[in-house]
């Protein structure tokens, strides 16, 4: 079996968000750039599905790569794996974020809250939120009729032979198509 395709993702950040990385010793000595944005985003997984999944709509609005304006911008690379290119791309589209660059910024500045908050904690701490998070996604799980009466509102109320419904797997991969 041949390696996992990569997708070389180019991207801008502000000076202090990289040194701030540089700084994170959360993995011990992981230096490279690009090692440590991945490892964040793959930590943050269940934390991005829940963005998209209750996310606001960003209405593509342009956002500063810093709050500083002058502060020197960086051109980072980081090399992710098209199932996590996949779910950016779609909450790229799904909650209209301007640039893709700015959802790592976003969920980057996310862990960098959390780290504040938590310190050295910071893995029990997103450990534990996730666990409360399958739980609450358990008791709250709809069942098949619950979700064909859903697509039987949505579909009503749709102007025909103007659409698709796309429904995706647990991968964001298209699972289903329906044409209106």
């Amino acid at each position: 079996m041949g390696m996992p395709k990569l997708h070389e993702f180019h991207f801008v950040i502000g000076h202090r968000m990289k040194i701030r990385l540089e700084e994170l010793n959360v993995w011990g000595n992981v230096h490279n750039i690009s090692g440590i944005i991945v490892r964040i985003l793959l930590l943050l997984v269940p934390v991005i599905k829940r963005e998209h999944d209750r996310g606001k709509q960003r209405e593509s609005r342009y956002e500063y790569v810093s709050p500083d304006r002058k502060e020197d911008r960086v051109h980072t690379h980081a090399y992710v794996s098209e199932d996590l290119y996949r779910k950016l791309k779609l909450i790229h589209h799904d909650l209209n974020f301007f640039s893709l660059g700015q959802i790592v910024r976003f969920f980057i500045v996310v862990f960098f809250k959390l780290v504040d908050e938590y310190k050295e904690d910071v893995l029990k701490e997103l450990e534990r939120m996730y666990k409360e998070w399958e739980k609450e996604a358990r008791e709250s799980r709809l069942m098949l009729r619950q979700y064909m009466r859903q697509l039987m509102i949505v579909v009503q109320h749709l102007i025909p032979g103007k659409g698709i419904i796309t429904v995706y797997d647990h991968h964001f991969m298209p699972f289903w198509r329906l044409r209106l």
